[in-house]
């Protein structure tokens, strides 16, 4: 483990003292104001506590108070902290990139056309060699089909889950899918199976002009609406099933309307991710991040303006967030890449994350000889240190460090934090602060829903 040490001791001191990470900074509480009052975090806790407006403007140090702050202090002692944090590398999922190809091309496509630079169709035999290596002896194992698009292969599929059924450990199963092939036949399968869908649509207007088909001229928004209209009810009785639409900077005008649209006309749960790209004249800038922030509020005022709590909750980059605060949860992941959850390539090389396929630098083994456990081990270290920016942010039980591919993208490290990731991950925390508050005093009964 010490060179591991070594690498992340190096790479942590390269995070910039930025006044984006110092607007993050809280080591104790941190306070926020709404249209229901005023509340301060106890970050360490991660307690959520109604207070007078005299505390609020205390912490923010607009009004110092020394009688305050020893109030605090005390009652800081009283609130239980969470258990110690231990993350160790331990895979529990997976994705089978099982068709390096598409039937779409789409204009933010981070896997060049969905082939990742390298056209195949998985085997049976190596989805088959990877899930002997790394669910092996394991009770419980989730493995999620995944593409460019998968359902392109979906004989093997068939013949991965017909495998699965005869071992001892009891496999879930998920996919993203672009919905294109979707048939009655197939989705019947897919509930048989118990299988959670994420489907990919941007919403009306926005995947016109995001998801061509492979002339790169006509959109596929008229045949995935057709889809999701005809198997509305089959859709909505499988295990899990959301919508995920992605947005570019470009198309921002277009966002507010197709997730208002997409939640009051489809009523199915939607959570919006912006482009990842590499290419900096495409990324998203901090006033992109801050337009971004603007729409999820927009969003939010609207529905809360219908009395459409409910809707509030089905954007899932609010409402995961809202369910993470009623519950309690600590220590939460931004995603298990390297700790939980590993990628395989349809040749059957292991990598960090679905979003690294083929980038060899992120290579974590294959299935010739098995996953590269001093790698993972090192991802899981830098988990657990919080090193850098983490160690103080006011989310850091809430987060553990963001998304690698993101950061790496932006700053060409995956262990150096992108401040704009975190910016817009704080912004839309705060929003979820802000609807729990509301939902707690308007309808506490949805978060025990």
């Amino acid at each position: 483990m010490g060179g591991n040490e070594m690498t992340l001791n190096q790479t942590s001191d390269q995070f910039p003292d930025s006044a984006a990470f110092a607007a993050l900074a809280a080591p104790s509480w941190k306070a926020f104001s709404f249209e229901t009052g005023d509340f301060l975090l106890h970050v360490p806790s991660a307690h959520v506590l109604e207070v007078p407006r005299s505390y609020a403007l205390h912490v923010r140090g607009e009004a110092p108070s020394a009688e305050i702050q020893a109030e605090l202090d005390e009652l800081a002692l009283s609130l239980p902290l969470p258990p110690a944090r231990e993350i160790k590398a331990d895979i529990t999922s997976v994705s089978l990139n099982m068709a390096q190809g598409c039937n779409l091309r789409c204009t933010y496509c981070f896997a060049g056309e969905g082939d990742y630079g390298k056209k195949a169709m998985m085997s049976a035999a190596t989805a088959v060699r990877a899930l002997e290596l790394l669910a092996r002896g394991k009770d419980r194992f989730q493995v999620l089909f995944f593409g460019g698009e998968p359902m392109l292969n979906f004989a093997v599929i068939e013949q991965v889950v017909a495998w699965c059924e005869t071992q001892t450990t009891r496999f879930t199963y998920s996919m993203t899918t672009n919905g294109t092939l979707l048939t009655g036949e197939k989705l019947a399968w897919l509930r048989e199976k118990g299988f959670a869908i994420t489907l990919s649509y941007d919403g009306k207007g926005l995947q016109a002009k995001q998801r061509l088909t492979k002339d790169r001229i006509h959109s596929s928004e008229a045949l995935v609406e057709r889809k999701l209209e005809a198997f509305k009810e089959q859709l909505g009785k499988l295990r899990d099933f959301r919508l995920r639409a992605t947005i570019t900077k470009a198309n921002l005008a277009l966002l507010e309307e197709a997730i208002v649209t997409t939640l009051t006309a489809r009523n199915f749960r939607t959570v919006v991710a912006h482009q990842a790209t590499p290419l900096r004249a495409l990324a998203f800038g901090a006033a992109d991040i801050e337009r971004l922030a603007e729409i999820f509020r927009s969003v939010v005022d609207r529905l809360l303006a219908a009395g459409d709590l409910e809707r509030v909750l089905k954007l899932e980059n609010i409402g995961a967030a809202v369910r993470m605060i009623h519950q309690g949860r600590t220590h939460e992941l931004a995603c298990g890449a390297g700790v939980s959850y590993l990628t395989v390539s349809a040749e059957g090389a292991f990598y960090l994350c679905h979003r690294f396929n083929e980038d060899d630098s992120e290579r974590f083994g294959d299935v010739e000889h098995g996953p590269d456990r001093e790698r993972l081990d090192e991802v899981a270290l830098f988990r657990a240190r919080r090193a850098g920016p983490c160690g103080t942010c006011w989310m850091r039980e809430w987060c553990a460090g963001g998304c690698f591919h993101e950061h790496k993208s932006a700053t060409g490290d995956k262990f150096r934090l992108d401040p704009l990731y975190c910016k817009l991950q704080s912004l839309e925390l705060e929003q979820a602060m802000r609807v729990y508050t509301i939902i707690c005093k308007q309808a506490p009964q949805l978060l025990e829903a």
